[in-house]
């Protein structure tokens, strides 16, 4: 069945407000990395600009680093990868191969021990923010109904009760966006655990039974995974798990 004139406005709407909240999200997304020699460590802070959530990183904690592309229809892209003593890596954000190459090369130079400092930062991109901003703009003016006017109602015609078109679309854009903010802060502030087990294996609230896989998003922090113990049914083997912040923690549930 064909949408009225209405119901078209209303789609239309909430697609553009979709689509312009997808793009500022993205187009505020930050990362970057501020490491100063005389300090002795690097600052690390990603999320939304003017949102981010930092910590520092001690330069002794860095024992390896690498140069990483990914091949796509958008072209190849690039990013630095730095890898910690425990072998936990780092992404410092994925952007074109050629400024990434030159990011890398950058801090290679400056963990070598050449120079006092180096910066290297992604986002945030300013065209996405603009395609954002022209959403916004001429989003509406494109999605109007077309075709012949509506003929007024006669004037003691009761009014039609329920919502208006633009109201509905600014609720359910509000609803867009704040469920699109909540899934990249969510991304941003808390870690994961990715589960691959052959034991059964408690953690938290949830069990991971044998021959299933389980990813969970947790807080960044050491975290406490038993593992089905078939010697000793009562008495679990217990490990000590760390998640990262923004960062996906594989653990292989087994004995």
């Amino acid at each position: 069945m064909a949408l009225s004139p209405r119901g078209q406005q209303i789609l239309g709407t909430v697609v553009v407000v979709f689509v312009g909240g997808f793009l500022l999200l993205a187009g505020l997304d930050h990362t970057e990395l501020r490491c100063d020699r005389a300090r002795g460590s690097c600052s690390y802070a990603a999320g939304l600009l003017g949102f981010e959530r930092a910590r520092e990183i001690p330069l002794d904690a860095i024992v390896d680093h690498r140069f990483d592309t990914h091949a796509g229809r958008a072209g190849t892209r690039g990013v630095t990868v730095l890898i910690d003593a425990s072998g936990r890596e780092l992404a410092l954000g994925v952007t074109d191969e050629a400024s990434a190459r030159a990011d890398y090369d950058a801090l290679h130079a400056f963990l070598q021990g050449s120079g006092d400092g180096v910066t290297v930062a992604t986002g945030p991109s300013w065209w996405l923010l603009g395609f954002a901003l022209l959403c916004f703009l001429f989003g509406p003016w494109i999605v109007r109904p077309s075709g012949p006017a509506r003929a007024a109602a006669p004037v003691d015609a009761q009014p039609r009760r329920g919502a208006s078109a633009p109201t509905l679309a600014l609720v359910v854009g509000v609803l867009v966006l704040v469920g699109l903010t909540a899934s990249i802060l969510t991304s941003r502030t808390q870690g994961s655990l990715a589960l691959r087990c052959t034991q059964r294996c408690d953690v938290g609230g949830g069990s991971c039974m044998p021959g299933s896989e389980m990813v969970l998003t947790l807080a960044p922090g050491e975290h406490e995974v038993r593992v089905f113990n078939p010697d000793e049914p009562a008495a679990p083997i217990v490990h000590r798990v760390a998640v990262v912040r923004g960062q996906v923690t594989h653990f292989e549930c087994a004995r």
